[in-house]
Order: C-alpha cells, then sequence, then structure tokens
C-alpha cells in the first residue's frame, strides 16, 4: 500500500502474532506495554494497532485505559480477508493513518476506524459475525466521519481516558483473573461456583435487561460476597445503563453502568490490579 507511506513516516514492531480470539491476558499486557514503549518515544507522533475484529473491542478500551499519552493512539482491522473480492483492509489501514496523522486526533483516547468512521473505544462493539459493517458505535453513535482524505469530528469521549486515566502499568505485573457468566432462564449457581474455585477474583454477570439476576445468579453473587469477591452486575442486551438497585447492597453487587460485559471485565481487572473494591470499585464503574 504505497499510498499509506504518502501520510506518514512509519516504523513498525509486531510484539504478537496471533488470532484476536486467542488474546489472554499476558498477551493483552504485552500489546500495551508495546504501545507504552512507541508513546514514549520523542520521534514517535501516534500510533496504529492493527488487531483481529473478534476482541478489538477490548484490547481498545483496554489501552484507552491504561496507556496515558494524547499522542493518537488508532487500533484497525478488517472483516475481509485480503484475498476477498472488495477487502476492507487496505482502506481501513490507510484511514487509521490517516486518523493518526491528524491533530484533531490527539487527546480523544484511543479510536477505533471502520467503514470511514471514526469510533471511540469505551462505545464500539462488534455486533455482526460477518458483515461488513459489523464494527458499530452503538447507541452512542461515531465520533467522526472519513471523507476523501478530511476527518470530520463532531464529538469526543467525555469519561476519563489515557492522560486523565488513573491506571498505571507500570504498577501491574500481572492482570487478575475475572470471568464473564451469561445469566438466563432457570440458570444454577454451579458455574460460580466453579469460577471462585478456580481462583477468580471478581465475576461479571451478563444479566436480563437492567442486569437483573436469575434466582442462580443471585446465589452466585452471595458466594462472591461471602468470600470477598466483587461480583458485577451487566447487561446482556448490549447497550444502556445497569442502574443501581437497593437489592445490590446486602451483596456488595457493583452495578456496571453502560459498559458491556466484556469491557467490564477489562475495567475490573485493572481496578482489582489497582487494589480497588468495595465502594472504591463502584466509583470506578461510576466514573469510566
Amino acid at each position: 500500500m504505497p499510498e499509506v507511506a504518502e501520510l506518514a513516516e512509519l516504523t513498525s514492531d509486531q510484539p504478537v502474532s496471533v488470532d484476536s480470539f486467542k488474546i489472554d491476558n499476558p498477551i493483552l499486557l504485552a500489546i500495551a506495554r508495546s504501545v507504552l514503549a512507541a508513546v514514549a518515544n520523542p520521534r514517535i507522533d501516534a500510533v496504529v494497532v492493527t488487531h483481529g475484529t473478534d476482541t478489538l473491542e477490548e484490547t481498545a478500551y483496554f489501552l484507552h485505559l491504561a496507556v496515558r499519552t494524547v499522542k493518537p493512539i488508532v487500533v484497525v482491522g478488517a472483516m475481509r480477508p485480503a484475498n476477498a473480492l472488495s477487502a476492507d483492509g487496505p482502506l481501513n489501514l490507510y484511514n487509521a493513518v490517516l486518523i493518526a496523522t491528524s491533530h484533531a486526533s490527539s487527546g480523544k483516547g484511543v479510536l477505533i476506524v471502520a467503514n470511514n468512521h471514526v469510533f471511540g473505544a469505551r462505545d464500539l462493539a462488534k455486533r455482526d459475525t460477518s458483515a461488513i459493517g459489523a464494527i458499530e458505535g452503538m447507541k452512542y453513535g461515531i465520533l467522526a466521519e472519513i471523507s476523501g482524505d478530511r476527518v470530520d469530528f463532531t464529538h469526543f469521549p467525555a469519561k476519563p481516558h489515557t492522560v486523565h486515566s488513573e491506571f498505571d502499568l507500570a504498577q501491574v505485573e500481572a492482570l487478575p483473573d475475572v470471568d464473564i457468566m451469561f445469566d438466563h432462564q432457570g440458570a444454577g449457581d454451579h458455574l460460580y461456583r466453579a469460577s471462585l474455585e478456580a481462583g477468580a477474583t471478581a465475576i461479571v454477570v451478563a444479566g436480563m435487561g437492567n442486569g437483573s439476576l436469575s434466582v442462580g445468579a443471585r446465589q452466585g453473587a452471595l458466594l462472591a460476597h461471602q468470600i470477598g469477591i466483587p461480583f458485577i452486575r451487566a447487561s446482556r442486551t448490549g447497550q444502556g445503563i445497569v442502574a443501581p438497585l437497593k437489592s445490590d447492597v446486602a451483596l456488595g453487587i457493583i452495578a456496571g453502568n453502560s459498559l458491556t460485559p466484556q469491557k467490564a471485565r477489562i475495567l475490573a481487572m485493572l481496578a482489582i490490579a489497582h487494589r480497588k473494591s468495595g465502594a472504591d470499585l463502584q466509583a470506578i464503574f461510576d466514573r469510566y
């Protein structure tokens, strides 16, 4: 893609080479530390991360919370392979570099480029298995649109991120294990027992509606509370705010705000790695 080289002077680093559905906590940290090293280099003005779309939203949100910089960080993927008819990768990569070189991108946290649109890392999701428009901004929409070589920002992320984040990976040697449970009619508590016995440091539940918990899930919350493990209510609906309930107080349940279960897990890992718990952990979810 010679056109990309016309936009910027490029250097490359490949900390990992793996399908995104195989990314685990050590690999996630390796990616973040690579990005941290890049933004710390005064000769580098911005970073583009190429990434598989299956878990792109999780890595992007982790970088959004953990990389302290105002330099643009852009994460980009493709829905079609390079040998497909009308592959989307080349244009997405070109647009990612275009966004990275735009002064308007500075200080807006981690950005994701897909289909000539720019999304914020907190609020995007992959919403289709294979459609070209699988990457969406959900109810919060897009931050910018690309028209030719023009980048037009109309929104910006309001929640703390990057340079305003309190999280510091220099204090983190390893990320804690946090499990996600999918709640449903007639759910039992056996998976929660297994998770706690396996050493999970927190459990996120993809609850029904407003994070509503089945009898089995509430029993799982009780088991977690009895041994001091955070239990976080998110929603399996995919969007909307999970509001705190009076019934949360007795079991110390954390309301996950508007984060999807997979992003609630990312925030929980970072918060717990920074020794947040109880009311402090709820405050983190309220703020981020």
